[in-house]
């Protein structure tokens, strides 16, 4: 495992030398070609993934059109959403060059988290950063759209 790629994933950044490597023990990688759709929106999801290598693109479903959500690089994740509420994914994640992901499944995390309580500690507030920052981009974006959408519809 490349512990200097790990110890740069935001989410990690905070854990001491030990507690990283006795995470990295339980991550399982896997590689994906390019154009590989490697999460399906709406299908079940059980685990956290991290990018290693290569880049990801986010896409949604909207009136019969896929739209882009994001990009994820190296030291970025997915999946971290359904860490906090059982679900199904809220999109499809497709690789756009060769990707290698390590994933750790939700229960796993969780015992992780429970067995190392500050680094439990650690973990959650540093996902709950990235959601809350994706989660205002996303709301610029709404923001923006309606108000480009209502000036094209107002009468000249």
């Amino acid at each position: 495992m490349d512990m200097p790629l790990l110890q740069n994933v935001t989410f990690l950044r905070q854990l001491t030398a030990e507690e990283l490597e006795l995470f990295a023990a339980l991550l399982e990688t896997r590689e994906y070609p390019p154009r590989t759709q490697i999460v399906h929106e709406g299908q079940e999801m059980d685990a956290l993934h991290l990018v290693m290598r290569g880049t990801v693109h986010v896409r949604l479903m909207a009136q019969n059109r896929e739209v882009m959500l994001g990009r994820i690089a190296t030291g970025g994740f997915l999946g971290e959403v359904n860490l906090f509420e059982s679900g199904t994914a809220t999109a499809s994640v497709y690789a756009m060059d060769t990707v290698e992901l390590a994933s750790i499944s939700y229960v796993e995390m969780r015992s992780f988290m429970e067995s190392h309580p500050r680094a439990g500690y650690c973990m959650v507030s540093s996902l709950m950063g990235e959601m809350a920052r994706r989660l205002r981009q996303t709301n610029d974006r709404l923001v923006s759209t309606v108000y480009w959408t209502s000036l094209s519809s107002t009468p000249a």
